[in-house]
């Protein structure tokens, strides 16, 4: 019980029945003698406060704390605190925030800072949120309105079909990472950092969890190697350990033979190698299913205490109450119970919970009017522009929609200029649906996936294409139904294309109504993965026939997972990736389309041709036939590549410096590499770009390493808006630890050998099979020496 630490306690439990919430009555409640109970004095060493209250504690309650709605202790001051508060791409189930882009959409941004502030916005509503919620609950710290917020997911979108990886970061275990730990960053760090963290990030889940299918999703339980694990699944987990995350959630997959929650990997690998010292939650009913759905145990006392020896801390779930008995009877012990307690402790001390107000501000100052406040509502329309990934963009030979340029002239069909006298058509199931811009996990409602609330202030993209060209007369017809087979709107639609100078085809996919795979075949969310990558229903159909009826079309993709469009990537003239846009994701569309901005994000994925490019969705095995998976180990051309992304602007790069040229085969040695960037003098518009850094290994094989990609991420950069005729240098530092490569044991190292490093705007290789590459700046090479 820590009895040497504080000799009062046992006393002191007798005597605290009639103090209320020491946070809430403004911080420290006191003894009977008038002392500040010790995990009220803000004085005392963190650790030490949690520790004395875990000792102060009755076994019941013990065992009380340990799910996620965790009572009230009034004999303590202690007031309840309910865990579980989610966060994607903005806050979730308690009523309007600021939204950005899903999570795909924040990535294609490839911008670290904006990652960031995207995550400060959050923080910051979160506070703004809890301070009003035990303001009206005396105290108390009702569900999705705690400091504890889960998020972001960082597991690896490594098969296009699954309906949750538009909740993430895209396949790049390097993207991942770096976006992760500046998201963790964003959610924990402010003024008051480190003594007090402003949230606590949650990264999920832990690990390898990629599949939705049901079933087998919730009993989903690969074998994978030790290889990948190293490499592939592992890496983001590290990044975000080492940017501090507060605690980590277990995923309701297994990996080789053990369910995640129960895994030896929670302690062996995340606590012993990783270092995590933070908390670690179940996914919700993950306990419940390892009997349920694994059959590995008969009830759910057996669950539970797999969990604990496992070193789960927190049970999303009534599971672990069951440890009740199993501590009565001897099969988990009370110092198990004071581990997991004192974490969980812990959390809540790093964000202030039990000290006062004065001593968190500016915290304890926000409110309602820090929600959706102008500069929130500015940061998340700068990763909205940052997010739109120019995938097409051909000349015609007369563009109709610039009469006052030589017709004669070659111009892209983007950036539109229409002015008074042009007619603008919007067709689509995409043009006017307002759901189509939140995703899975969005805000602006009350309850988990539950309805728009209505003063959210989400545009359509047929509200973002009006105010965008509002002296042209902007027309809409649906043409189709999302998933319907019915071909009865196409003539209203053919209609509309003939009688106006341009066409915005606004198509894609739709997150599952109700989150949990309702609404369609081939929706995507939590609980339902696709078994098409293309467009689905008549969406291609009504394609053609509006071209037909007019040349002069935009294909503009609101989606989370790729979409694949061979015939599109093949006649359409421009095409423009818009993801699931979020709160100002239309206003986005519409200045990328009028040339306010100009687009500058790239791909976090792979977009293949069809699904019959891809392995069986659940092998694991990152080499399986016919193409291998993710642009690591795809060895044929794709659709559109990883990191591939047009622009408004003629970019071009040049004078490349690596410092040092010549490194010893280990891990640890940074490595620099320096371009120059130039927006060309003829260029007609500012923009920015990405300069990414890849290596190969020369000959791609290695003696003992089973797992050698064809290509690897190992930096990037985003640049700032370069001016027609500007230039600027990018440079990138990495470390030869980016590069490590696992052998069959998992023993990681970095193999001696030649590679190539590449630096350019893209990946090396083939940007897409029906991709102009002469409209990308080709990449500089040198070659690396290592050993």
């Amino acid at each position: 019980m820590g009895v040497g630490l504080f000799p009062v306690l046992a006393a002191m439990a007798l005597a605290v029945a009639a103090f209320g919430h020491g946070p809430a009555a403004g911080g420290g409640a006191s003894a009977a003698g008038g002392d500040t109970l010790p995990w009220f004095d803000p004085s005392l060493p963190r650790e030490q406060r949690a520790k004395a209250l875990v000792s102060a504690m009755t076994p019941q309650e013990k065992v009380a704390n340990l799910v996620v709605d965790a009572p009230a202790m009034e004999r303590l001051g202690v007031p309840s605190y309910h865990w579980r508060s989610n966060v994607l791409h903005g806050l979730v189930s308690n009523g309007p925030s600021t939204m950005f882009p899903q999570a795909t959409g924040m990535a294609a941004t490839f911008d670290v800072g904006l990652i960031q502030e995207a995550a400060t916005v959050m923080s910051t509503e979160q506070r703004a949120k809890h301070n009003v919620a035990i303001a009206a609950n005396k105290g108390n710290s009702p569900m999705d309105y705690g400091l504890d917020l889960w998020g972001p997911n960082i597991n690896m979108f490594r098969d296009p079909r699954w309906g949750r990886g538009q909740e993430t970061y895209g396949e790049c275990p390097k993207l991942t990472g770096t976006l992760a730990a500046a998201f963790v960053r964003g959610l924990q760090q402010g003024p008051l950092y480190p003594k007090y963290l402003k949230t606590v990030a949650t990264p999920k889940h832990f690990d390898a969890y990629s599949v939705d299918r049901m079933p087998p999703r919730l009993s989903f339980d690969p074998n994978i190697t030790k290889t990948a694990l190293e490499q592939y699944y592992f890496p983001a987990f590290r990044a975000v350990v080492n940017a501090g995350c507060g605690s980590i959630m277990c995923s309701y997959n297994g990996i080789n033979g053990y369910p995640m929650c129960m895994s030896p990997m929670l302690a062996d690998v995340l606590r012993k190698e990783m270092n995590f010292t933070g908390y670690i939650v179940t996914d919700s009913g993950a306990l419940e299913f390892m009997v349920s759905k694994f059959h590995r145990f008969n009830n759910t006392t057996e669950a539970a205490i797999a969990g604990l020896d496992a070193s789960v801390d927190l049970n999303s779930g009534n599971v672990f109450l069951k440890l009740g008995d199993a501590l009565s009877s001897g099969r988990v012990t009370e110092e198990q119970l004071d581990t997991a307690l004192t974490r969980l402790f812990m959390a809540r001390l790093n964000v202030g919970l039990f000290d006062p107000p004065s001593l968190l501000k500016p915290y304890s100052d926000l409110g309602n009017d820090d929600i959706l406040t102008p500069a929130n509502l500015a940061t998340a329309r700068s990763v909205a522009d940052n997010s739109l990934v120019l995938l097409r963009n051909t000349p015609l030979a007369n563009k109709q929609t610039q009469p006052s340029a030589p017709t004669a002239a070659a111009s892209p069909l983007l950036p539109l200029s229409l002015g008074k006298g042009k007619t603008l058509a919007v067709i689509g199931p995409a043009a006017n649906d307002t759901y189509r811009m939140v995703g899975n996990y969005y805000g602006c409602t009350t309850g988990a996936w539950g309805k728009l609330s209505p003063n959210c202030t989400i545009k359509t993209v047929l509200e973002g294409v009006q105010d965008a060209f509002q002296d042209a007369t902007v027309a809409y017809t649906q043409g189709c139904e999302q998933e319907s087979s019915s071909t009865t709107g196409f003539a209203d639609a053919v209609a509309l294309a003939k009688q106006s100078d341009v066409v915005i085809m606004a198509l894609g996919l739709r997150n599952c109504e109700g989150g949990q795979g309702h609404g369609g075949a081939n929706c995507e969310s939590e609980g339902h993965d696709r078994d098409i990558l293309g467009l689905p229903g008549v969406q291609q159909q009504l394609l053609e026939k509006v071209m037909e009826a007019n040349s002069n079309v935009v294909l503009v993709l609101l989606n989370g997972g790729p979409v694949s469009i061979p015939w599109a990537a093949q006649h359409v003239p421009s095409i423009l990736e818009a993801w699931y846009g979020g709160e100002t994701g239309a206003d986005a569309i519409g200045a990328a389309l009028n040339g306010t901005t100009n687009p500058s994000g790239r791909l976090p994925f792979t977009v293949v041709e069809s699904v019959q490019n891809l392995p069986d969705e659940l092998s694991m095995a990152l080499k399986a036939p016919p193409h291998g998976r993710t642009y690591r180990h795809f060895d044929t051309d794709p659709l559109y590549a990883f990191g591939f992304g047009l622009s408004y602007s003629e970019f071009s790069l040049s004078v490349m410096h690596v410092t040092p040229t010549s490194v010893p085969a280990s891990a640890g040695t940074s490595i620099t590499a320096c371009v120059n960037v130039t927006n060309s003098p003829e260029s007609k518009f500012a923009g920015r770009t990405v300069v990414q850094a890849y290596v190969a290994l020369d000959g791609g094989e290695s003696e003992g390493l089973p797992l050698v990609p064809i290509k690897e991420l190992v930096g990037f950069v985003k640049t700032a808006e370069l001016a027609p005729g500007a230039s600027a240098a990018a440079c990138i530092e990495f470390s030869t630890s980016d590069f490590q490569l696992a052998d069959a044991n998992g023993a990681l190292r970095v193999p001696a050998g030649k590679y190539t490093l590449s630096v350019g705007t893209t990946a090396p290789g083939s940007c897409g099979k029906y991709v102009d590459h002469s409209a990308v700046p080709p990449p500089l090479s040198a070659t690396l020496t290592v050993g």
